[in-house]
């Protein structure tokens, strides 16, 4: 299962390591020290909520309203966790804080359509594997981006959209309600954003409580239909 999990994270990696760059060279322009920059990483590992506690840094904004903005932000970790949390049955609760810790929207994307997670081995290594590239991909950022091109280090700010295209392609394949929740999801946060005023922290917490809940329960339905139809056979 190891080996699996690092097959799993390959995709993810390759889409880490320039978005990671990208940090590192955002948060070394605005002043931000290497030091600071990578151990933002290591602890904070926050992939969109990094760029956004930079952009504020380098705007002078207080440290309280950047705890505040990131953890506003961050607040989807919690579902995410606790929907993995619920799959874990043979896992050990010693796990659960690793597991927990490296979690991030790409690795639950990639669990998410996994039939079977309830292995440490493999979550472990998928999601180790992911945090090892944007990490790497951080220090990177500050030792390398010098050396880049303006038109290329401006282009890894798209990496992040095109690594979520990358993982729904393969899941809309195999089942096409992975499509329509992802497709209602994006129109759900634009509604919210542009008509009800919210934020994208608020909009993007209340989109994934609707639509895991609009999910649950098309899932559901589905594994009803399917029972009544064997009851009939």
């Amino acid at each position: 299962m190891k080996k699996i999990g690092f097959k799993d994270a390959l995709p993810i990696m390759a889409g880490y390591f320039p978005i990671a760059m990208a940090y590192g060279i955002l948060a070394k322009s605005v002043g931000i020290t290497m030091t600071d920059g990578v151990m933002f990483s290591v602890f904070l590992y926050a992939g969109a909520a990094q760029f956004m506690a930079a952009s504020m840094i380098g705007a002078g904004i207080s440290e309280i309203s950047i705890i505040a903005a990131v953890f506003f932000m961050n607040f989807r970790h919690f579902i995410m966790s606790a929907s993995v949390r619920a799959r874990l049955d043979k896992t050990h609760r010693r796990y659960y804080p690793i597991i927990g810790f490296f979690l991030t929207d790409e690795s639950y994307s990639v669990v998410s359509l996994k039939k079977n997670i309830d292995d440490p081995g493999y979550l472990i290594t998928l999601e180790v594997s992911a945090y090892a590239a944007w990490v790497s991909g951080t220090a990177a950022g500050y030792l390398f981006g010098m050396f880049i091109p303006a038109i290329i280090t401006d282009s890894m700010g798209i990496a992040l959209y095109a690594l979520f295209v990358a993982l729904l392609i393969p899941a809309g394949k195999q089942t096409k309600s992975a499509l329509v929740v992802a497709l209602i999801a994006g129109g759900l946060n634009t509604l919210l954003i542009r008509f009800a005023g919210l934020g994208q922290s608020g909009s993007f917490i209340l989109t994934v409580l609707s639509v895991a809940a609009f999910g649950t329960l098309i899932k559901r339905q589905f594994a009803d239909k399917k029972e009544d139809n064997s009851y009939e056979s």
